[in-house]
């Protein structure tokens, strides 16, 4: 696999050699409990996929970030690693996350419920919409990464402006309830917060795989039309 293949929020699922590998450079880190989850993560009975994430510490590997369902003291802990290219035995992007998995739950959390209903919203304003973050997890492995603490977070393809505006306040006045973050993917790799799009600034801050950067908002309005 090339690793250019590769984009930020891709999940990542590395061969038991590589998490094995991942084991012996990072398990010295840890001790007590977050140990014994960093244990479950990469050598447990399932298989947990990990986020591409920015570092660029090592050229020749893949950066990533295991997380385990289970909350220490209100927040999980985040396992930052690498991998090697050759030890990745297959990725998923959030769009694929969405539509192989959003209704195959059985018993869904508040938060699964409301993915899959904001899936079906963008499905009527014919929108592209991926799934990130703890939703992402849970409905790739079946773990639940879902509570009442859990918020959403979106991905969504560009789109006419009016009709992404219109989705996004919809999708706001329905689902109050629960908080929700949407981010534009942008084709030139960068990622904006919907909802700064939505404000009368000049520029916007942008966030790539690379680095994070200030965009100008008229150069990403071409994408909107």
């Amino acid at each position: 696999m090339d690793k250019t293949q590769l984009k930020r929020h891709n999940l990542v699922f590395v061969s038991q050699r590589g998490k094995d590998k991942i084991w012996e450079e990072i398990s010295q880190n840890y001790q007590g409990e977050p140990l014994e989850l960093v244990r479950d993560v990469l050598k447990g009975d399932y298989n947990i996929p990990g986020f591409v994430r920015r570092d660029d510490a090592r050229p020749d590997a893949v950066a990533i970030g295991f997380v385990h369902q289970k909350r220490l003291q209100g927040n999980r802990i985040r396992i930052a690693a690498f991998t090697e290219v050759e030890d990745i035995d297959g990725i998923m992007t959030p769009y694929e996350v969405m539509e192989r998995k959003a209704f195959t739950v059985d018993e869904a959390t508040p938060c699964i419920d409301t993915v899959i209903k904001l899936y079906g919203l963008a499905g009527s304003y014919d929108l592209q919409v991926g799934i990130l973050g703890s939703a992402a997890l849970e409905l790739a492995t079946g773990l639940p990464y879902t509570d009442e603490a859990s918020d959403i977070d979106i991905l969504v393809k560009p789109a006419p402006y009016d009709k992404l505006l219109d989705f996004y306040r919809t999708a706001k006045e329905n689902f109050s309830d629960i908080p929700m973050d949407f981010e534009l993917d942008l084709p030139n790799g960068y990622g904006v917060k919907l909802a700064e799009i939505f404000m009368d600034t000049k520029t916007v801050l942008g966030k790539s795989l690379d680095n994070v950067a200030i965009l100008n908002r008229k150069d990403i309005m071409q994408y909107l039309k």
